[in-house]
């Protein structure tokens, strides 16, 4: 079934050629034992083999189902030495694909799995519980290894349709002070030792997408930022989702009774460094995830590997100060302009490309 079920929804979703010459394959990357609150990165490389023809794959990412606790990550997607998206990729003759991707394990649950010949994540047989154990045979359990597996798919279109897994193997154990989380939830944040909270107003302006002005976003927490004589660093792990419900009734180019939730986050891996005077806060290479679910998601239920129909990382963005902090408080802005087709899907880049973005904060930072 795992064969022929992608390539089934492969010629109905994709697209792909109808060629009856179908393949599928499977290959394994396994990670180094890797403790909580540290990551493993790889490369994956495929080759396109031909001295002639030219290899489309139509994606490559994670089978969504498969990452939805987010320990694994795609860091970039390359062709030869050329950057890419994962949508609607061409290999040129004899030259490779790169996928370079981070294990960083959040938890020690292993992952319930039943692919590639493997079952991971069974529940225990039950058996009856010792409702009051005597204190000299009660034994606490403890958590000392967890097994994480996902999938990586790529689905290839021509000279010949057809998918390659690669599947992600990862073993985690408790972190060097015994942890068996990874950190804490975004948004969580103790103001002193350096740290200051960020917490007030986000604020969403896309006139292209949402028209009517800024729109304020239901932003689930505070955002941290450590400040080092006058360094100030913002890792946007830490930065917590903020959500913007899209409806029919608002966004004239949504299909009649549809409604989405944008999630606007930290992207993974990323971190923003800049300056702090007392005054005036000055980030650099701030990065976030924009995301894109269909119905109505509530903040709790956002996770890093939650299955989305747009999944992009805007990078490289600037973070001003539009308001000096006085009393508590501060403003701050940023604003970018998208690429022609920045999400992959045709839906959304009808309104997106080249779509200008403006981000406004105004809130409290407390030290």
């Amino acid at each position: 079934m795992l064969k022929r079920l992608p390539l089934f929804i492969c010629l109905l979703s994709f697209g792909c050629s109808q060629s009856p010459e179908l393949f599928s394959d499977m290959r394994t990357e396994t990670f180094a034992t890797t403790p909580i609150t540290e990551s493993q990165t790889t490369t994956i490389t495929v080759a396109n083999p031909s001295e002639s023809a030219a290899q489309r794959l139509l994606i490559a990412g994670f089978d969504p189902a498969t990452n939805s606790a987010g320990h694994f990550r795609i860091d970039s997607i390359m062709v030869g030495n050329q950057s890419v998206a994962n949508k609607d990729i061409i290999i040129p003759p004899q030259s490779v694909l790169t996928l370079r991707v981070t294990y960083e394990p959040v938890n020690l649950e292993t992952t319930l799995a039943n692919y590639g010949g493997w079952v991971t994540g069974v529940p225990s047989r039950w058996e009856p519980r010792v409702i009051e154990p005597e204190p000299s045979t009660a034994i606490e359990k403890k958590e000392t290894e967890a097994i994480h597996r996902a999938l990586l798919q790529l689905i290839y279109d021509e000279p010949k349709p057809g998918m390659l897994y690669v599947q992600l193997v990862g073993r985690a154990v408790p972190g060097p002070e015994g942890e068996i989380v990874a950190g804490g939830r975004p948004g969580e944040c103790t103001p002193g030792d350096g740290d200051a909270c960020y917490t007030g107003g986000f604020s969403l302006d896309i006139p292209q997408l949402v028209p009517g002005g800024p729109k304020d976003l239901v932003m689930d927490g505070a955002v941290r930022i450590s400040i080092s004589g006058g360094a100030a660093t913002m890792r946007m792990d830490d930065f917590p989702p903020a959500l913007m419900y899209l409806r029919s009734t608002d966004i004239p180019q949504l299909p009649s009774g549809v409604s989405a939730t944008l999630i606007v986050s930290g992207a993974q891996g990323k971190v923003a460094t800049g300056t702090f005077d007392g005054s005036r806060l000055e980030l650099s290479d701030v990065a976030f995830r924009i995301r894109v679910v269909l119905g109505e998601v509530a903040p709790a239920d956002v996770t890093p590997g939650m299955s989305a129909i747009v999944d992009i990382v805007i990078d490289k963005l600037k973070l001003s100060t539009i308001e000096p902090y006085s009393g508590g408080e501060i403003g701050l802005h940023l604003e970018t302009t998208l690429s022609a087709a920045p999400t992959g899907n045709e839906l959304f880049d009808q309104y997106l490309g080249g779509a200008k973005v403006f981000v406004t904060m105004r809130g409290q930072l407390a030290f």
